[in-house]
């Protein structure tokens, strides 16, 4: 922009701020939101035209642009005017807006200057969100506080009482080999607060790692449609590559001690439980709800990991809590859970203990490395992950697919990735990290991929341009969910290219890391998907407008610009600095 452009920017600005202080007194309250409103637009830089002619150069019936603006890149806010040609075709144009901050709000994009009033009507959609967000029965996997304790387990040390302190110099209790069957009961500590009683029912072993069933004395009764043994045996048995803790740990490595024990700093052994190759799982009433189709289906809590001199409520076990009613009556849910709560724990001692000393991971990466390893263990264990997809078909199924995690993303896909929400909106955030880690599993290397967001020291979105990195992008995270959101309007389409794919309509090839165990992913048309009346992806337009709220970071929203456009058509449009434009032809 040249320096005459800016001064008479500001002087423009500074001209018009005088003017509304001025005629505060005289002019009516409409008058004055009219200046604020000539106001904003004044902060958005005038830029040339910018112009896109169809040429279906890819010979598929649809392109796409990533229209790059160099004076966003400069940290200005633009104005200019779209021009699209569909060069005689007949198409519909979509806009793609990709806020690629992955901490900071924005605001929405305004399209047409004369379509600004109407865009301060709040969609229905909007208003009837928090209603129809999660239905009455719903599982759910691990809990907030118990997240934030694993991300930042170190703060919650008893290191600073003077009595822990000379108590750190007696020997702990360390866990032993528990006996499958032994009348004796033992006492676990659910939190500082509570407890439950258990009887050891079951013990696995392969040879080296050890697992331990305990079943809490009121959840003793329960009738099982598969019995604990099975559980047993499908976490842990003899034989190699052929249990979850095979699976999952050969992608995401040890979850305790092994030979990694000696890369942990010294001042962590010193409150970190000694390792014995041993895995607990307790079978209890989570929340003592008695709930048979809805609560919480488990956790991992590092707490356990840490001796009593360090965590007063500790168990000093490796250990994952599974709900024993929901086990009951929905079986298939606690087996994909467990493959999902295993990658937590090896999360916590890889990332958090061994490469960070202590700075754990920000939740949506831990998650979406969890419901990655669901989705790529799914065909293994012989259950529905979180495709929604039955597990044996690599297809992307058919309409309508109203379970898994996808049905909730189509509909909340404007929600934020790097911010983990609270209360009910949980599953919008479990609904959207899904789809991000499907769409990245699927197109930079599957198990290797998610290996690589997990080995290194880092603990936010670098960890993602980090296993890009390691698979020969150059993709910054901002370019990641630019394609990721063509890759959504494109999931009906089984000819993407190469980092826009979701869609083979069979599976995708097969990954063999580090050993010789196959990964397969099954296909995704998020079309096929259906949440309540929504069908397919969700689209705001002329007649659906944006809102009015912030634009939360490292998100993208679906625009239908035109629809059946044939010939040309301008737009103007506004963005701030950190909302990137995509254009779709289809």
């Amino acid at each position: 922009m040249k320096k005459l452009g800016i001064i008479t920017y500001i002087f423009l600005v500074s001209s018009l701020l005088i003017l509304t202080r001025c005629s505060s007194d005289t002019s009516n309250k409409s008058e004055q939101m009219n200046s604020l409103l000539a106001l904003s637009y004044l902060s958005y830089i005038k830029i040339q035209p910018i112009n896109n002619v169809y040429m279906d150069s890819l010979g598929t019936g649809y392109e796409y642009f990533h229209v790059d603006i160099p004076e966003q890149e400069s940290g200005l806010n633009v104005s200019f005017d779209y021009t699209f040609d569909s060069n005689s075709s007949t198409k519909d144009i979509y806009f793609i807006f990709t806020n690629i901050s992955p901490s900071r709000s924005s605001t929405y994009p305004l399209i047409d200057p004369s379509q600004s009033v109407s865009q301060g009507i709040v969609p229905e959609r909007v208003a009837s969100k928090p209603k129809s967000l999660v239905s009455a029965n719903q599982t759910m996997k691990g809990k907030p506080e118990i997240s934030e304790f694993n991300r930042n387990p170190y703060a919650y040390l008893n290191k600073i009482n003077p009595v822990n302190m000379l108590l750190s110099i007696v020997p702990s209790e360390e866990p032993r080999y528990d006996t499958a069957g032994d009348p004796t009961s033992k006492t676990f500590k659910l939190d500082p607060y509570q407890n439950v009683t258990a009887h050891c029912t079951n013990v696995n072993t392969d040879g080296i790692k050890t697992l331990n069933i305990w079943v809490a004395d009121d959840c003793a009764g329960l009738s099982y449609s598969r019995p604990v043994s099975e559980l047993a045996d499908i976490f842990l048995t003899s034989g190699e590559n052929n249990d979850i803790f095979d699976w999952v740990t050969n992608i995401y490595g040890a979850e305790y001690g092994d030979t990694d024990w000696d890369k942990v700093d010294a001042d962590a052994k010193d409150v970190l439980i000694t390792p014995n190759n041993e895995i607990t799982i307790l079978l209890l009433d989570i929340d003592n709800d008695e709930s048979a189709h809805s609560g919480v289906l488990g956790y991992f809590w590092a707490k356990d990991n840490f001796k009593t001199t360090a965590i007063s409520y500790s168990n000093q076990r490796i250990m994952i809590y599974m709900d024993a009613y929901l086990y009951a009556n929905h079986p298939e849910e606690i087996i994909s859970a467990l493959a999902h709560e295993l990658q937590h724990m090896i999360h916590f001692y890889q990332k958090t203990v061994i490469q960070t000393n202590g700075t754990g991971t920000e939740t949506w990466i831990d998650e979406m490395c969890s419901m990655a390893a669901e989705d790529l263990v799914s065909d293994k264990l012989g259950v529905n992950g979180p495709r929604g997809v039955p597990f044996s078909d690599g297809s992307a199924g058919t309409y309508p697919i109203t379970t898994g995690r996808l049905p909730l993303y189509i509909y909340w896909n404007d929600a934020s990735v790097t911010t983990w929400y609270s209360g009910n909106f949980v599953a919008v955030s479990y609904s959207v990290n899904y789809a991000l880690g499907a769409y990245l599993a699927r197109n930079y290397g599957g198990a290797k991929f998610f290996h690589n967001v997990v080995h290194n020291n880092k603990t936010d979105y670098t960890a993602i341009e980090y296993a890009l990195s390691q698979n020969g992008s150059s993709d910054s995270f901002g370019i990641i969910l630019r394609k990721w959101g063509v890759a959504n309007l494109l999931s009906d389409k089984t000819d993407t290219l190469y980092s826009y794919q979701y869609n083979s309509d069979n599976w995708f090839p097969s990954n063999t890391y580090p050993v010789t165990i196959e990964y397969k992913t099954g296909s995704i048309n998020l079309y096929n998907y259906k949440y309540g009346d929504q069908e397919g992806p969700y689209l705001y337009s002329i007649e659906n407008t944006m809102p009015t709220y912030s634009m939360p970071p490292a998100s993208n929203v679906y625009y239908l610009a035109a629809d059946n456009l044939s010939g040309s058509k301008t737009w103007n449009i506004k963005l701030k600095k950190n909302v990137r434009f995509t254009v779709l032809v289809k």
